[in-house]
């Protein structure tokens, strides 16, 4: 079963014409493949081994598109 983490990818402020602070989004991160439901192209991330997707949000934005293509609580 695939083993479903949380990548956090943080976006830099004024990153879309605007002052505002940075942000962090969630991503769904495939442990075993190593690879996340869908490239990531804005920003750099880190994988948290720890915190599962289906579960763990400390504050950071749930991608939606991640969402779509694995769904919101998936098992493993």
């Amino acid at each position: 079963m695939t083993k479903w983490r949380v990548a956090v990818e943080a976006l830099p402020a004024g990153q879309f014409g605007r002052d505002v602070p940075e942000r962090a989004v969630g991503h769904a991160y495939n442990l075993e493949a190593q690879e996340a439901a869908h490239p990531i192209t804005q920003g750099t991330y880190s994988v948290k081994e720890d915190h599962e997707w289906a579960t763990t949000f400390l504050g950071w934005d749930r991608c939606p598109e991640c969402e779509k293509a694995v769904g919101r609580y998936p098992k493993g």
